[in-house]
């Protein structure tokens, strides 16, 4: 099934936030903990020895809302503007988004809709314009996605909500392009994803694809997690289902999304129900590696990582190796990033990723994209841990 959710856990929160990005070693990966306790979530940073894996406590910022312990497994609950002037955290629980502004990352508001992401108990996911001036969401509660002004001090006010003409539904997670011009949005439960070039302030809806039509998808096609080429081209999502192990694909022009495609990444590992994919640094220049987080879905549906090799023109998405399985404490991962990956096929970088529900696994990128798994740090803060975030975003 494509409503991939997890259980709920809870745990206590501890800690503080005296730092700023800016004084303290980078790179730095910021989890949102999503703890049910009432008033107790926290997004927790930490560094990365990206040579040994290993991952040391910087900081917690507190938001005084509350998660829902779960959630869909590719969402995005945090954003970090790209200069690091901007942390915003989701509350899935309380409904709310909490902003926190350098130099000190104090908390410097909330902002929400009553039922934007509890109501149907599945979470959301937020996405930060490029320059930094617009954060969307996508609601599962409301059935619909909001854009937000990025403010003074980070604080967030609502503008509109829009509902993509091809149909309410759960539209998480979501994402801008990299030239900031659009905003897709994936739309699971109708197997397509919409479209929104954008404005000053405005989303324009433009166009929708559906993969529904496509013989491979007669089981199913369920766009989920979203990565770009860096020339915003090529879009390729997650297919959130165990019916069959593939990843799609669209193509963005002048008239919005078009040809979309199902590509098969079945893999000898046996590493199942694709959700995350992130491109290295050269599959994102057009022809490279691009990483794929196989999320499971607890017992007989093992987790891992498929090693695509990815061409942009002419298109083709192959698996390159044979997938690495990820053991887990109740086989579900969440999000996978990467830092220093340059994916051209030697080998180089490291890959992080969220193992639920408290747990944050990471791992050397080696030739022929396969990963030798480090250190595993487990999150004292977290109950539902699914969202991860990178800072500096340089792959």
């Amino acid at each position: 099934m494509r409503k991939s959710l997890a259980v709920l856990a809870l745990f206590a929160v501890v800690g503080l936030c005296p730092n700023s990005f800016a004084a303290v070693p980078l790179p730095i990966v910021l989890t949102n903990d999503d703890n049910a306790t009432a008033g107790a979530n926290s997004a927790t940073a930490y560094h990365l020895n990206t040579t040994s894996g290993g991952l040391t406590l910087l900081a917690q910022l507190k938001t005084g809302g509350t998660g829902l312990g779960m959630g869909y497994f590719a969402e995005t609950d945090t954003a970090i503007e790209s200069n690091g002037a901007c942390v915003f955290v989701i509350n899935s629980g309380s409904d709310t988004i909490s902003s926190f502004a350098a130099p000190s990352y104090a908390k410097t508001g909330d902002a929400g809709i009553p039922g934007m992401f509890s109501t149907n108990g599945s979470g959301g996911s937020i996405a930060l314009s490029p320059n930094g001036k617009l954060l969307v969401s996508g609601n599962s509660g409301t059935l619909n996605i909001s854009l937000w002004s990025v403010g003074t001090a980070c604080k967030l006010t609502h503008v509109a909500d829009y509902v993509p003409s091809i149909g309410a539904d759960y539209f998480s997670p979501l994402a801008f392009t990299p030239d900031g011009k659009h905003l897709v949005v994936p739309a699971p439960d109708f197997s397509g994803a919409e479209i929104f070039s954008v404005g000053a302030n405005a989303l324009t809806d433009v166009n929708n694809v559906s993969w529904a039509a496509l013989s491979s998808c007669v089981a199913g096609c369920f766009p989920a997690g979203l990565d770009f080429t860096n020339d915003s081209a090529v879009v390729v999502f997650g297919n959130a289902t165990s019916a069959q192990t593939s990843v799609l694909s669209a193509n963005i022009g002048a008239g919005g999304l078009s040809n979309p495609l199902n590509w098969n990444i079945t893999n000898s590992a046996g590493a199942m129900n694709p959700n995350v994919p992130w491109f290295s640094k050269a599959g994102a220049a057009g022809n490279g590696e691009l990483y794929i987080g196989m999320s499971g879905f607890g017992s007989g549906v093992p987790s891992g990582e498929v090693t695509a090799t990815f061409v942009e023109s002419p298109l083709s998405i192959t698996v390159e190796g044979a997938g690495t399985l990820i053991p887990t404490p109740q086989e579900f991962l969440g999000t996978i990033r990467t830092i220093g990956a340059t994916g051209a096929g030697a080998g180089g970088g490291m890959m992080v990723i969220a193992e639920f529900p408290n747990q944050i696994q990471t791992a050397k990128i080696g030739a022929g994209g396969i990963l030798t798994l480090g250190p595993i740090t487990t999150d004292a803060n977290a109950a539902g841990l699914l969202s991860i975030s990178v800072f500096p975003n340089n792959r």
